[in-house]
């Protein structure tokens, strides 16, 4: 049970990383858009190292819900 539990959580926390890099891409796509490069590229590089960072994980580590 307690298992199940700590596995809910981290697939929870995964979801809300997943919907917080969602809102990153957002961000940096309407920073391109009104012509802020500077900004969009700080965040391109957030973005980028976040996801190196998921894409270095083990398989066991990776949660269902990250695409």
């Amino acid at each position: 049970m307690s298992q199940r539990i700590e596995m809910e959580n981290y697939d929870q926390s995964a979801l809300a990383l997943q919907k917080n890099l969602l809102t990153l891409r957002q961000q940096r796509d309407r920073q391109r858009a009104v012509g802020n490069h500077t900004e969009a590229d700080h965040l391109d590089k957030l973005i980028t190292g976040i996801e190196q960072t998921f894409a270095q994980l083990q398989d066991t580590f990776k949660p269902t819900t990250l695409q």
